[in-house]
């Protein structure tokens, strides 16, 4: 029942009798002095939208959260998200190799209906707006930061702990069969020359990667792409 302590949402169905188009609207209830409750300003409903009202049939719905230190912006659902890992030692696969070399900081996007984008970034200092985006150095990269990842499908992402590790997991360890659209590092041509540089990372146990070989992610005017153009974009190039 409505009450002060009660939070309710109504839906609003809006069918065009020409076209049979259905929209729906969310609004939320609110008191009124003198007027009991009335029908707020209402919105298209959303993912959000979606997500508030399982929390809220489940009772589950908790006022506040933790934001993990990785997570570098979100929206409320959760479903869209940005975050980061640091430079690190890591397993990359090839066809008939496996070599243990290290990676630089590793920028993630996953936008609601866009495929996972990873870039990369210089130096080990949380990212900010400013921060400048670099092609990620790993296998089966695009320009635009998505990936090929041949027959492996990520599961929904729900901005879950398990979700990100699973994105990451998909960046990183997917076996790398063939170059992108672009170079994953600077002077290297081909499938074979980007093998044999991670091979040499991996024979002289290097500790860090060398920065000097990123290439730099261009936005459309061909200006350095930042991170607050990726978060901006949506996850669009």
């Amino acid at each position: 029942m409505l009450g002060v302590n009660t939070e309710s949402i109504a839906l609003l169905l809006h069918r065009n009798e020409k076209s049979g188009t259905v929209e729906v609207t969310s609004h939320k209830i609110v008191p009124a002095p003198d007027a009991g409750f009335t029908l707020g300003a209402g919105r298209l409903f959303n993912q959000q939208d979606k997500t508030a009202i399982v929390e809220i049939l489940s009772g589950n719905k908790e006022s506040i959260a933790f934001v993990p230190d990785q997570v570098l912006a979100r929206d409320g659902s959760g479903f869209n998200m940005v975050w980061y890992t640091l430079p690190r030692q890591a397993e990359v696969h090839f066809r008939d190799a496996e070599y243990r070399v290290p990676l630089p900081l590793l920028i993630y996007a996953k936008f609601e209906g866009q495929p996972l984008r990873v870039f990369a970034a210089k130096g080990r200092a949380r990212p900010t707006p400013e921060t400048k985006l670099w092609i990620a150095p790993l296998g089966n990269i695009n320009t635009n930061g998505t990936m090929c990842g041949g027959n492996v499908n990520l599961a929904e992402f729900r901005g879950r702990d398990e979700d990100r590790a699973a994105c990451e997991r998909f960046a990183v360890e997917a076996r790398a069969t063939h170059l992108g659209d672009t170079p994953p590092v600077k002077g290297v041509g081909s499938q074979e020359a980007y093998e044999a540089f991670m091979a040499k990372l991996h024979e002289e146990q290097a500790r860090t990667f060398p920065a000097s070989r990123l290439l730099p992610a261009k936005a459309r005017n061909g200006e350095p792409y930042r991170l607050a153009d990726l978060i901006r974009a949506g996850g669009r190039p």
